[in-house]
């Protein structure tokens, strides 16, 4: 038993570590995202955004490896729950190394959307084992990315405004990556050679690269503060909504509510800083 629950603390450790590492890539991208576009000479300022975008790039990738190492102990909703810390950190980060104004509020407004992202989680029903895909719901939910990106790419609204918008089309292709593979996983199992014949292949390619273009977009639009709280809250809360329409699994009454505090919580955030 101690031997057991020594593992548990480790796994928990590495999910830790995991969203340290991919909050610290969000900031980095951010810090060094000037050079893209960069239509001046290619001086040392620019090579040095570079590097920092590229090392961001890099510590975003590599996260997955030791969340990986936890699934093989916890649950997935156990770690997708250790996202909340992963908001913690990217609140801080962007005050220490991108020098973006704080305010006390902040604090409160963090720890609602850390025990919201928990909840959220937490009272997340177990599967009932059915392979069971809705098609319909399964494509609209696949279109609302697409559809929600167009204003987006209206020059008249605000830099602000478009940066909000590509920050929450990147936190929801991040969720259709999800999606889209456990739809790979229910229709193929894990007989990797038959997902090259599925679209659905395709789609988790698709929005794999659109999560990380949009993402990149509201970096260049957007303050950390207000774009990272954006991407994060729909990158956990749409698989969330996307299980309950296209596998039918059942949303607890305190999921419904941690829904609403996360909106809530952004959107206060979201005028602090604007």
């Amino acid at each position: 038993m101690y031997n057991g629950a020594m593992t548990i603390w480790f796994s928990l450790s590495l999910t830790v570590f995991a969203y340290t590492l991919l909050s610290c890539g969000y900031v980095l991208q951010k810090k060094g995202v000037s050079w893209i576009g960069y239509k001046g000479t290619k001086d040392q300022a620019f090579y040095r955004n570079l590097a920092t975008w590229a090392a961001g790039f890099l510590l975003m990738n590599l996260y997955i490896v030791p969340n990986a190492a936890a699934l093989k102990r916890l649950d997935p909703h156990i770690v997708a729950a250790m996202a909340g810390w992963g908001v913690i950190v990217l609140v801080f980060l962007s005050q220490a190394l991108l020098k973006e104004r704080m305010f006390r509020s902040d604090l409160a407004y963090t720890a609602l959307v850390v025990a919201a992202i928990v909840l959220l989680n937490i009272f997340e029903r177990p599967e009932t084992g059915e392979d069971v895909i809705r098609i319909r719901p399964l494509i609209a939910a696949l279109a609302v990315p697409f559809v929600l990106v167009l204003p987006g790419l209206i020059p008249a609204l605000s830099r602000r405004v478009r940066g909000l918008i590509f920050a929450c089309v990147s936190g929801l292709s991040a969720g259709l990556i999800i999606v889209t593979m456990k739809v790979l996983v229910a229709a193929h199992g894990f007989r990797v050679s038959d997902y090259f014949a599925s679209p659905y292949l395709y789609l988790y390619l698709v929005f794999s690269l659109a999560a990380f273009l949009t993402l990149q977009a509201s970096y260049k639009m957007g303050r950390m503060l207000a774009v990272g709280p954006v991407q994060y809250t729909a990158a956990i809360v749409y698989p969330v909504l996307c299980s309950a329409a296209v596998f039918g699994n059942r949303l607890h009454g305190i999921q419904v509510v941690s829904v609403g505090v996360l909106v809530l919580a952004v959107s206060a955030l979201l005028k602090k800083h604007g």
